[in-house]
């Protein structure tokens, strides 16, 4: 990884009630919460590869500081890399948060790839990879199995992919692709994989 690349990762901090709320209609607020730091671990080793640009995108259920909410990951083990960035969230919706880190880190870099931090089957290599799909595309997308995506890529900043998306449906990834398109932009798929939001998704996972 370069200077010129940067790796954005959105993430809830780890509170009770707060995350996985979908799983936890099933399983509970308490085994929700395990599951999400199961998450978070193993999207923290992944990523370790890329601390020299590993920017941490943050929300929480209160209205924390980023220092707080530092701490409640730092506190269990997570992201203890002083290299690490921690950056509040911004935005109404999952487009805005994304399209705002993009905005954010294309000040200072000219490659940055975002994930989120649900995926058992995360590796470095994939993430590696997606930046490898940038040198020759103007966009990569990691496909979820619920129609949306785990992973986007860009070279600019493109607001226009983040607008007008059905998010938290499974309209998302076709239409990003059909957006992209009308932008005249060459994409990149990586592998299909899938994240967990349900307790299906938990039985078909690693996790389980």
């Amino acid at each position: 990884m370069t200077d010129t690349q940067a790796l954005a990762i959105l993430c809830k901090t780890p509170q009770k009630g707060f995350v996985k709320t979908r799983l936890a209609a099933s399983v509970g607020d308490q085994k929700a919460l395990e599951i999400y730091l199961d998450l978070l671990n193993i999207t923290d080793g992944e990523t370790r590869p890329f601390n020299s640009s590993r920017h941490l995108f943050l929300a929480s259920a209160l209205e924390d500081s980023i220092e707080k909410m530092q701490s409640t990951l730092q506190q269990q083990d997570l992201f203890t890399d002083p290299k690490t960035k921690f950056i509040i969230q911004q935005g109404e919706d999952l487009g805005q948060r994304m399209s705002t880190a993009f905005e954010k880190l294309f000040k200072n870099h000219q490659s940055v790839v975002l994930i989120g931090c649900d995926l058992p089957d995360l590796t470095s290599a994939l993430i590696a990879k997606a930046f490898d799909a940038l040198q020759s595309n103007d966009l990569v997308i990691g496909p979820s199995c619920d129609g949306g995506y785990y992973l986007i890529g860009l070279n600019k900043s493109t607001p226009e992919l983040f607008e007008e998306i059905s998010w938290s449906t499974e309209k998302v990834l076709k239409q990003t692709l059909e957006r992209a398109e009308r932008l005249s932009l060459k994409v990149q798929l990586l592998d299909q994989l899938r994240d967990i939001d349900t307790l299906e998704d938990l039985y078909l996972s690693k996790l389980k």
